[in-house]
């Protein structure tokens, strides 16, 4: 039987899955790289550990499923978006690598917002302008450490850098680098005008060639070999950004129903066949099956959001608790002042707003600041939501991914603010799955990403929207946006 390795790089964590031809999971390993934040706002890793973390949880798989390395016929990728991960001329990271939670070029971002740069890009780079995007990171490096900026040999996003180390090849992955604003959408080419108006003309000799997310991209080598515990000449492939995974997981492949993450990140994601005039500054990029697009909204503001109080504040409250405390207050459905404004990361209503516990007061009790920490990200993810289901008006289900998946008072609150079923999968590691059938569609296993689909696709948990509470939490809504149009 043949094996396939994904490897989904995340902004800790880093795991690797093996999978057989039925999508059937054979082992999963997984090891976690330190979180650098040096200063305010920065948030990086030293990627000399993160190469040694896939080495880890790629050896740590094989030999957990009992396969020998010969055994794993393909190896890709499911990686977060964004950030940089740049090499110089002899292969060697220049810094280093950021991820995409970093906020360090605010200022820049808050810039170009106001002087109309972002503006003039979209129209080519059909992005709004983050805080980690390669660009405003690369602006940011430019006028803060030009010795590393000028010492940058190839611009890599995460699983384009770890190919490198697996192959030696330096190539860029297109659907995440469709969403760098360094390439037009349009002519699916890298832009030297978007470089000049993102003043980093420089990079125009430091981009890398673009592959498609199955294009085979070089084998392991022997060196790579000895330190991954897979056979050299293993081949590897392209990979896609993990806001596609998602979508491929779980079977989103048309307009008909839609993609939510929820996690580090709140994501929703549709697929279209083509890009629709709209006023709002969608976020599109080129989708891994060809002629197809995908349309993401996203903003750091989900579950990390409850991680962070539970680490700090809430310290001796377990998940379990957290359900069902919010179970019975969501249940009474008693009218209260208090609002949480998820931004401990960054915010998706206005670029610089912190994170708010709006209302509180003497009476408030625990439960009821848990249920305005779950209630707030539902609403947060609802501003990403609706934005994507306005454009797709033929959605008529949500395939919903991350751990509070695991949560059935959380998922109840979602369908029904939405109201829409939303479908859970049964998978445990969609990115690491993901990853593999695109090693398995690229190796030639399975004819295209839809016949992968067909035969890997596992039965979904269905979760009912309730009338009643989706009339509630529409109102509870619009005083949450009320409550963030008088803070912004």
């Amino acid at each position: 039987m043949s094996y396939f390795l994904g490897i989904d790089l995340g902004g800790t964590v880093i795991k690797a899955g093996i999978y057989n031809g039925k999508g059937e999971e054979a082992a999963v390993c997984e090891s976690s790289t330190a979180l650098l934040s040096p200063e305010e706002g920065f948030a990086e890793r030293n990627m000399d550990e993160l190469w040694d973390s896939v080495c880890t949880v790629t050896r740590g798989a094989r030999e957990k499923a009992g396969l020998a390395p010969e055994d794993i016929k393909g190896v890709s990728f499911s990686s977060h978006g964004k950030g940089l991960y740049a090499v110089d001329k002899n292969g060697r990271p220049v810094r280093n690598g950021i991820i995409s939670s970093d906020t360090r070029s605010v200022d820049l971002v808050l810039k170009w917002l106001k002087d109309g740069t972002t503006d003039k890009s979209y129209p080519s780079a059909m992005q709004q302008t983050w805080t980690s995007h390669p660009v405003a990171i690369l602006r940011w490096l430019k006028e803060h450490e030009r010795e590393n900026y000028d010492k940058i040999g190839a611009i890599l996003m995460i699983h384009d850098y770890v190919r490198f180390r697996m192959t030696g090849e330096l190539n860029a992955e297109v659907t995440n680098i469709s969403g760098s604003n360094m390439y037009n959408l349009q002519t699916g080419t890298y832009d030297p005008e978007l470089m000049k108006l993102y003043g980093i003309e420089e990079c125009v000799d430091k981009v890398v060639p673009i592959v498609d997310s199955a294009d085979q991209t070089g084998v392991i080598t022997k060196e790579a070999a000895e330190k991954l515990g897979l056979a050299a000449g293993t081949p590897v492939f392209g990979g896609f950004f993990d806001v596609v995974a998602a979508p491929i997981s779980s079977g989103v492949i048309d307009d008909s129903a839609i993609s939510a993450a929820a996690g580090t990140w709140t994501i929703a994601t549709a697929v279209h066949k083509s890009i629709p005039q709209h006023q709002h500054h969608y976020v599109w990029g080129r989708f891994c099956i060809p002629g197809l697009y995908f349309v993401h909204e996203g903003s750091p503001t989900s579950a990390s959001n409850l991680a962070w109080w539970m680490d700090n504040l809430l310290t001796q409250v377990s998940l379990d608790d957290c359900n069902a405390y919010v179970n019975e207050v969501m249940e009474q459905r008693k009218a209260t002042s208090l609002f949480y404004l998820p931004y401990l990361f960054g915010s998706n209503y206005q670029v610089g707003m912190n994170a708010q516990m709006y209302g509180l007061q003497a009476h408030h009790s625990i439960k009821d600041v848990l249920y305005a920490i779950y209630e707030g990200i539902v609403f947060s993810h609802t501003l990403n939501q609706d934005k994507v289901l306005a454009i797709t008006p033929n959605a008529k289900t949500i395939r919903m991914t991350g751990g509070p998946t695991k949560s059935v008072p959380w998922m109840k609150m979602f369908a029904s603010c939405a109201d829409l079923p939303v479908e859970i999968s049964s998978v445990k590691q969609t990115g690491c799955k993901a990853a593999a059938i695109c090693a398995a569609v690229g190796a030639g296993y399975y004819k295209d990403y839809i016949d992968a689909i067909k035969q890997t696709l596992q039965p979904m948990q269905v979760i009912e929207p309730d009338p009643k509470l989706h009339q509630y939490l529409r109102e509870r809504y619009q005083e949450f946006l009320d409550i963030n149009k008088k803070l912004a």
